[in-house]
Formats: C-alpha cells, structure tokens, sequence
C-alpha cells in the first residue's frame, strides 16, 4: 500500500482549477490521512467550542473535548474568560466534566484544585515532595480567542490571529450585529461520511442546491450565486429568488443569504432574519458529526422559529443524504479522482489546495 505522503503528493498544486484532477478517494478513506489532518491543520485552526451565553457569570465553566484534546473555558472571579487544558498535572485525569458554575476546579481522582485562572490551590499530602513549585503545576493554558456569540480555541501555541482571518466577513457581516440575535436550538447530526465530503459539497458554488435541495433553490436566485476566495475563508452569496413555490417559504431568505466558511471546517450561513452555523468534527476517516446552532432576530415569533428549523432539517436531510452516498461511491473501484466545474468550484478546489499545502509542509 501507498504511503500517506505519496497519496498526498497525488494532488498537484501546480495544475490551475480548468486542468486539476480533485484529490484521490484515498483522501477520503484512510485513517492514516485523517491523523495527518489532524496534526497538521484541524489541531492548528480556530474551533468555536462554546458560547459566550453559557459563560456570562463568574465562575462559570464549559468543558468538552476537540480531537481528543480535553479542554475548560471559565470565567473567573474578576471576570476574565480563560481556557485551559482540561488535564490535572498530577496524574492526567480530566479535572471536570460538562458546564456550570464553581468557586474552583477540583480533580476527581485525588483531590486537586484549581482556580478559575488556572493556578494550583492545593495539592493534598505532597509535603514531602522535593523540588515542588506549587506555580509550575497550574493547568496548562490554550490559546481563546472571542469572535461574535463563540469562544474560539486554537490548540497551537502562536496561531495567527481569528479576528484577521475573519475580516472579509467581518465586512459584510459585522461581528457586533450578531449581538441582536437570540441563540435558540443547537442539533447534531451524524454522518456516515468523512469530513471533507461535508465541506466539499458546502463549498461547490450552489452546484448541487438546484438538484439536490428544490424546495430551497426556488427561495434563491441561483444564476446569480458568487463566490470569493480569500484565503483562508471562502465567501459565497446568493440573492433572494422569490419564488413562492416549494416546501420552503420565502420569509426566512428575505434578503439573500452569505455563506461563509473559515478553514478548514465552519460554516456561517446568514439570511434573512436568522443565522445558523455548523460545525465539522471528524469522527474517524469515514464518519463525521456537524453540529447546527441557530440564531434568531428578536422579532421572530414561535411558528417562525419553528418553521425555519422544520425547513432547515430537510435541507441538512438532503445534505446527508447525498454526502453518504459520495462516501460509498468513493469506496468504489470505479473511481479515483473527479473533475472540478470551473465556474462554480472554486471554492471546493482553494478547500484542496489549502488542504495539500499544508498536509505536504
């Protein structure tokens, strides 16, 4: 079997977007690839693990765990939001678990505390220890960034900086007019697929939204969809069609719609009078989970709320539909690589190059 460097190397950087083949099905099926992904770009870039709401008080605290890399955001005392490595340095338990509210962190296994900014409190029955500085075993910290509703974490220790690479969004979608919205629902679904065909096909210029998604493609005006690449984000938009037919209503893409994706795996998707995201975690190389959140303008009522989340999970049905049926195409012997649609994929080719780039470093 071929290296994970040699199928790497498959994609060429030099081929402009008319001549490239995408890159190999290998990409997509082997859990030697995904590790490198993980390594060298997903461990590397800006993952928005929380939400600002659920850190509002002091004292409060959110764990979870992003490609087995443990992780606490809290809010001290004196208010400052922190994140940590959600590791006792003592014996490497996870120190807590799940959200809410506490004076200090205190570990499960044997006893270790921590306040909220990350210092040893106490460490029992270590007087005897030699050489011990109760300050070198404070927990360890993660670079946080804040950007709209979302607390950012980068598990690399200088990432360049989010608010730069989210700055051509910035300008078209302030980060301030999203104060307005309400956090409403989050779901999750997953995907029998791996992680790149989920962005592959949210990346494909509208391609697919005509075949794919019906009810959606007559509330747009599809012949007018755009997109700019301007790395490391794609930006795609697309005006409001209109159309009263389909299952879909015309209210919930009054105005048009940005889709915007930050490298290598968010989405931002406003319209209307609503915002939903999505988040793409690799679960292994031929499954993956996105998680939704949605956010509404003041001014939505219930039916409109629920109403749009009834015709957003058709649409996320559809996607999964079609991307599982990728996923077990790519396992054919029938296929290898495919071609790109120059004047739509844009996007989907920049997604690769980056990708090969930094997978080739």
């Amino acid at each position: 079997m071929s290296t994970v460097a040699q199928e790497i190397a498959r994609f060429d950087l030099n081929l402009p977007l008319e001549s490239s083949p995408t890159p190999p099905s290998s990409w997509y099926l082997r859990e030697d690839v995904l590790e490198c992904e993980k390594e060298r770009l997903l461990l590397g870039h800006w993952q928005p693990v929380a939400r600002r709401q659920q850190l509002q008080h002091a004292g409060s605290f959110v764990s979870g765990c992003f490609m087995e890399q443990p992780y606490v955001i809290t809010r001290d005392q004196e208010g400052q939001l922190r994140a940590f490595y959600n590791v006792c340095r003592h014996h490497a338990a996870l120190v807590t678990s799940g959200e809410g509210c506490a004076a200090h962190l205190t570990c499960p296994y044997h006893g270790w505390t921590y306040y909220l900014d990350g210092r040893l409190r106490k460490a029992p029955r270590l007087g005897a220890v030699k050489e011990f500085q109760r300050e070198q075993y404070g927990l360890k910290p993660i670079q946080m960034e804040l950007w709209g509703p979302w607390v950012w974490l980068n598990f690399s220790p200088s990432p360049n900086p989010l608010s730069a690479q989210l700055a051509p969004l910035s300008q078209r979608v302030p980060p301030e007019s999203l104060d307005s919205l309400r956090y409403q629902y989050t779901r999750s679904y997953e995907l029998n697929c791996n992680w790149k065909v989920y962005v592959d096909n949210y990346l494909d210029g509208g391609y697919h939204v005509e075949v794919a998604h019906q009810a959606l493609a007559a509330q747009l005006d599809l012949d007018n969809y755009q997109t700019q690449v301007m790395a490391p984000l794609v930006l795609q938009t697309c005006d409001a069609g209109g159309s009263q037919q389909g299952d879909d209503f015309a209210e919930r893409l009054a105005g048009g719609a940005v889709y915007a994706w930050l490298y290598p795996n968010w989405m931002f998707n406003r319209y209307g009078p609503v915002l939903d995201t999505n988040w793409v975690v690799p679960i292994s190389a031929e499954r993956c989970l996105t998680v939704f959140e949605y956010y509404f303008a003041a001014g939505c009522d219930e039916d409109f709320i629920r109403r749009s989340l009834e015709a957003s999970h058709r649409v996320q049905l559809e996607d999964v539909e079609i991307c599982e049926s990728v996923q077990r195409g790519l396992r054919s012997r029938g296929y290898d690589v495919g071609r790109y649609a120059p004047s739509l994929e844009m996007g989907e080719y920049a997604f690769h190059h980056w990708l090969a780039r930094d997978l080739q470093s």
